[in-house]
């Protein structure tokens, strides 16, 4: 296959597990062109109470279906299945993923994505350990073109590969190399926004962007509005909450490797009370509240957020 030229780690199993991925996304992204007015909606809603469509369900099969041929995933867990499935008796990784970010949009034709987070496999399937102990991520985009942004752990940057599909089985191109965020960047993209009428902290950020002239570019998708940071190199996302209108991101399918990503890019990540990596993992259905980005904007959260008492130093 064209994508197995990709080549994002020297480790043989990685670079297969990689390899899997790259494949899987060829087939998620022809599912999704080829669905009508978004799809349908199946008979069945995931573990956080959200209706399943029908291509959520198709990209969770592709993804599960090409890794399991490597024999070197051990278990898999995603958003549509919150728990530990096993792939391969003494696999070498465990993956975690989001296999259709922003299935809430796609009808209306906005791109759309899917999160992967690698780690290490391990005993206790991941209980215990935290976002840093990632091994590698990645984030792929249907829209206009497929694109992903992906951790080479062989040469130690974060990429952007762009799908080419003329010939039959499609293959990868290295598109954008060596993405570094710039400390500073006027783009944001506030979610969960319903709260700010109660949170203060948070309506003071956004306020603070609005009235200093910062871009508005939000398009209700988590893997679209962040890679964005990636692919203009500035830029914020933003997730918090209340009692009334909780964070609803998930830690291990989206928050924890698009954090990876972000840091690994010479972001920063913070959830309230530290880096989102520094997070311990409690279960499989834990969430999170993020902002991620350029790291001065990043500080300059985190400042409003001490002057409100929120966060002690």
């Amino acid at each position: 296959m064209h994508s197995l030229h990709v080549k994002l780690s020297d480790e043989p199993e990685l670079s297969a597990v990689c390899s899997a991925l790259l494949l899987a996304f060829i087939e998620n992204s022809r599912v999704l062109r080829y669905c009508s007015g978004g799809g349908d909606y199946t008979n069945t809603q995931n573990d956080f109470g959200d209706h399943q469509l029908e291509m959520d369900v198709q990209c969770e099969l592709n993804v599960n279906t090409e890794l399991k041929k490597t024999g070197f995933v051990s278990h898999t867990a995603s958003e549509e299945t919150p728990e530990m499935k096993l792939l391969s008796e003494g696999g070498k990784y465990i993956v975690t993923f989001d296999p259709l970010d922003g299935s809430s949009i796609i009808g209306t034709n906005f791109a759309v994505g899917t999160i992967v987070a690698i780690w290490k496999s391990d005993e206790k399937l991941l209980i215990g350990k935290k976002g840093r102990d990632m091994v590698s991520a990645c984030c792929c985009l249907y829209g206009s073109r497929t694109n992903v942004v992906f951790w080479n752990e062989k040469e130690q940057k974060v990429q952007e590969y762009t799908l080419f599909d003329g010939d039959k089985q499609g293959h990868w191109e290295l598109t954008k190399d060596n993405i570094k965020i710039k400390p500073k960047g006027k783009l944001f993209s506030p979610g969960n926004t319903r709260c700010i009428a109660e949170h203060i902290p948070y309506r003071e950020v956004v306020d603070y962007w609005i009235h200093n002239g910062y871009t508005l570019r939000y398009s209700g998708g988590m893997a679209p509005d962040i890679c964005q940071i990636f692919l203009k190199e500035v830029g914020v996302f933003s997730c918090f909450g209340d009692a009334k209108n909780p964070s609803k991101l998930r830690y291990l399918y989206e928050c924890a490797p698009l954090s990876f990503l972000t840091e690994k890019a010479e972001g920063k990540s913070f959830n309230g009370k530290h880096s989102v990596l520094d997070t311990e993992i409690t279960g499989y259905q834990q969430k999170s509240e993020i902002i991620v980005g350029s790291a001065d904007e990043i500080e300059f959260f985190k400042s409003v957020w001490k002057k409100h008492g929120l966060l002690k130093e």
